[in-house]
């Protein structure tokens, strides 16, 4: 079964079709307060099925490669196929909420060539 997100006004995972990585809220009390304090809702995920979606967290709080030294000194780089947070990880872009509760998100948006010549 597909878990959807349960921070307010996200539709992750409700089209079948679309598949978005989710996380468990954590078991220790004074990070899993942490998060819900983050979002505004009346709603206590007390349900072990309750998940945050990883569009709700920057690009440096999750590990999509692990790294190992190999015994030649090379650096083998392998894809994980299940993303992981970081141990500091909190939600903190939140589109439809008020600004006050999200962080700015990374643009990905390039320039066009002429806005480039401005510059």
């Amino acid at each position: 079964m597909v878990k959807k997100c349960c921070v307010p006004c996200c539709k992750s995972n409700y089209d079948p079709t679309v598949y978005v990585s989710c996380f468990k809220f954590l078991k220790e009390e004074d990070r899993r307060n942490l998060w819900l304090n983050l979002f505004e809702r009346n709603y206590s995920p007390s349900s072990k099925n309750a998940v945050v979606c990883i569009k709700h967290f920057s690009e440096k709080f999750v590990i999509t490669e692990d790294h190992a030294v190999r015994d030649d000194g090379s650096v083998l780089t392998v894809k994980r196929i299940y993303p992981k947070l970081t141990p500091d990880a909190y939600p903190s872009i939140f589109p439809n909420q008020p600004a006050y509760l999200s962080s700015d998100p990374v643009s990905k948006r390039k320039l066009h060539l002429n806005e480039e010549m401005k510059y």
